[in-house]
């Protein structure tokens, strides 16, 4: 929440995404073991979020 604070945009989207998409990224970051790793994810989840992009963006059929 921190790092999406820093980014107003990120955090007005995040919080209208559903409850299952918000899930999806915070499963993803709270798996990560290592913090280099963990801190790298974040930042490329601020720029996924503020992009309007869901978690598995790549594999939605359009």
């Amino acid at each position: 929440m921190a790092a999406l604070k820093k980014n107003i945009t990120a955090l007005k989207i995040f919080e209208n995404f559903s409850y299952s998409h918000k899930k999806e990224y915070v499963e993803w970051i709270v798996g990560i073991k290592t913090e280099e790793t963990r801190n790298k994810n974040i930042a490329k989840a601020v720029e996924m979020i503020a992009e309007g992009k869901n978690k598995n963006w790549k594999y939605i059929k359009k």
